[in-house]
């Protein structure tokens, strides 16, 4: 089975494009060059997992390196996160007709808050440096193993990640099951792309992409509104209503913003039993 680029070289790529992305976003940090240094970030995240699986040994300089990571993950998907919800007030705002000019003020003054402290010390959280040595060792790792020390690693993997995302629909699904489930199947995708590129005719059959895929889009709608009424309770408990009117205005908004949430909780459980109750075989859980 011939390989492309190298899973050697895509992880490498992977770290430049953290770089690049984290240089744009720091001079205008755009919607979807945010998007795209936390897309870069999730890639690096999978390699990290498919390397703990060729060297356990490894598996404490992989913590580490990935600490680092997560800081900066987490301080672009805050700010990701605000600016979706600039993006879906404003299309709210046009299809009903309404305009709620404080919630906005306060997402964009978030915002600019956000995009201060993502810039204030970016060198602290950037995957360089300190984190060299970690960055060589799991390329090195990803280097040396032949074909099928990374075939049957990333076949493992993917099955674990695969029975720990079904375990998680037993029962009563909630939020918190639903995140988890969304995590681990996005990694799954990502793991699965980095395969698909350096191996082309990898095969994993207990879950399709366009399954993972699926789950991807529906947690994230969810994901979206509930972020949304989240930081719309923020919001509200420090507004302070001058008159009766203002204050029914918004609550129209929190109630459709509530019943969307419902109806995208209800749709994205739906989609995540299917997926993987139809296609992860019962025998794994056993």
């Amino acid at each position: 089975m011939a390989a492309h680029e190298t899973i050697h070289e895509y992880y490498l790529h992977q770290h430049r494009n953290i770089e690049n992305y984290l240089e744009l976003c720091l001079i205008h940090p755009e919607v979807e060059l945010v998007h795209e240094l936390r897309l870069s970030i999730k890639k690096l995240r999978a390699f990290h997992k498919l390397a703990e699986h060729l060297s356990l040994n490894e598996i404490d300089e992989h913590i580490h390196i990935n600490n680092r990571v997560r800081k900066l993950y987490k301080v672009a998907g805050q700010l990701r996160d605000t600016q979706v919800q600039i993006q879906l007030l404003s299309l709210f705002e046009e299809q009903t007709g309404t305009d709620h000019p404080e919630f906005s003020k306060w997402l964009l003054s978030r915002e600019k808050k956000q995009i201060s402290r993502f810039s204030k010390n970016p060198e602290r959280v950037v995957p360089q440096a300190t984190a060299q040595s970690t960055h060589q060792k799991i390329g090195n790792l990803l280097a040396i193993a032949n074909d099928e020390t990374i075939l049957d690693g990333a076949g493992k993997v993917l099955s674990g990640l695969c029975v720990k995302a079904q375990k998680l629909t037993a029962g009563e699904m909630n939020n918190r099951k639903l995140h988890r489930v969304r995590t681990i199947t996005k990694r799954m995708r990502y793991i699965l792309n980095i395969m698909h590129h350096s191996y082309p005719d990898f095969k994993f059959n207990e879950v399709s992409i366009e399954s993972l895929r699926n789950i991807e889009a529906a947690a994230g709608h969810w994901h979206d509104n509930l972020v949304r009424v989240e930081l719309l309770c923020k919001f509200l408990d420090k507004m302070k209503f001058g008159d009766d009117s203002e204050k029914f205005k918004y609550q129209k908004l929190f109630n459709a913003c509530k019943a969307e949430l419902h109806i995208a909780f209800n749709d994205a459980s739906q989609i995540v039993m299917k997926a993987l109750h139809e296609e992860c075989p019962d025998s794994e859980l056993m």
